[in-house]
């Protein structure tokens, strides 16, 4: 890990909540970046919208990795309608270059194309940019404005937040559960939550860029861990297996759907026909959780979603190596062979103190999430690692 270096707010632009025409092209920024969703890290998605006297002239979304800004797709979208526009993107534009970055910097095609105003929502966490794109905006004659639907802007990017800052991946842990706490309702291991909370479940693995089960579940349950009730990309498939003896017929092995890595204390890294074996340094629980975060965040994977299983789940918590808890509970209650199995208990609450961030009722079951009693917004002025975004 780097020297540990502190990014300054600064006074680059005014900060406010919003005029409504503000927020609405903001909302349809954020909306253009979720098309880059599966396509784009480690960059973070984001969306640019150009509006002049009301209309929009042009807009445009980050890709994919190594492809042009969203600010450059939108500018070359308006043509000359640009001059005088109002820029809307959803992060901070970057005012830097350097050895690996593969774009040019969106500022300069900003002032370029002669927009006059540039409204965004959250500032780019990377130390590298983080200010200084609004301050070479504002520097350059151009009205900027920040903070508009910050709240949305931020989660929009926690993952990259969280990568750039850390080098490793933003954490969700999620289960499904009985009424009755069990992780199954019986030994066939099918599905026992509703419709909608399947549908919900596949759309939280579309968002991330891994997936991570432990040995146990890939054993027992042999799943696919792809997204297949919605539409979106599968994530990299992650299982722990410190011995590695999980059998090659398993489906993670053979049905190519997506990459599959094996996080192992055994053997030696490298590359297989289904993916790749990362070796990490054994510890009391098994494996080195932390060791296990770095490698993932080395290769790129910004979010995980960790399914499972209970034992897993529970070294999470007590490493306290997570971002947000998923809760799905299920009316029905356990059959009597499941209820004998102690191992089959659900290990996955909310922990004392975590807030509440939400609610629902997904057709019968109850769904809660809860994150930690701070703001991963409160990250973004604060770096301990330095790492690339292009």
């Amino acid at each position: 890990m780097g020297t540990e270096t502190t990014v300054r707010p600064g006074k680059a632009g005014v900060r406010c909540p919003g005029l409504p025409e503000d927020e609405r092209h903001m909302s349809r920024a954020f909306k253009l970046a979720r098309r880059g969703m599966g396509h784009v890290s480690p960059n973070p998605m984001v969306g640019c919208l150009l509006v002049r006297n009301g209309q929009m002239v042009g807009e445009g979304y980050h890709q994919r990795f190594g492809g042009p800004h969203a600010e450059a797709q939108a500018i070359q979208d308006a043509g000359e309608k640009a001059r005088g526009a109002t820029a809307y993107v959803t992060l901070e534009p970057c005012a830097v270059s350097y050895a690996d970055k593969k774009t040019p910097p969106c500022t300069e095609a900003l002032i370029r194309a002669g927009v006059k105003r540039v409204v965004v929502s959250v500032r780019d966490p990377n130390p590298r940019v983080n200010g200084g794109g609004l301050a070479r905006l504002k520097s350059s004659g151009i009205e900027v404005a920040e903070g508009v639907l910050a709240e949305e802007g931020a989660r929009l990017i926690r993952g990259f937040s969280r990568w750039i800052l850390t080098g490793r991946p933003f954490v969700i842990l999620k289960a499904a559960r009985t009424r009755d706490d069990f992780v199954a309702a019986s030994l066939d291991f099918n599905w026992f939550t509703s419709p909608e909370s399947k549908r919900r479940a596949h759309h939280l693995r579309a968002e991330v860029d891994g997936i991570l089960v432990g040995r146990r579940t890939a054993e027992i349950a042999d799943p696919q861990l792809t997204v297949r009730e919605v539409a979106g990309h599968n994530p990299r498939r992650i299982v722990l297996d410190t011995a590695l003896r999980l059998p090659g017929g398993l489906q993670l092995f053979n049905d190519g759907a997506a990459p599959t890595l094996v996080i192992t204390t055994e053997g030696e890294s490298g590359t297989t026909p289904w993916g790749e074996r990362i070796k990490v340094a054994p510890s009391a629980a098994g494996v080195d959780l932390g060791q296990v975060l770095d490698a993932l965040g080395e290769r790129g994977i910004t979010s995980l979603l960790v399914e499972g299983g209970p034992t897993l789940h529970r070294e999470f918590l007590r490493a306290r190596l997570v971002d947000e808890v998923i809760l799905f509970t299920a009316p029905r209650e356990a059959d009597a062979k499941v209820k004998r199995r102690p191992d089959l208990r659900n290990a996955l609450v909310v922990p004392e103190g975590w807030c509440l961030i939400a609610k629902e009722e997904l057709g019968g079951d109850q769904l809660v999430v809860a994150q930690p009693d701070h703001s991963l917004s409160g990250m973004l002025n604060h770096s301990s690692i330095e790492r690339s975004s292009t």
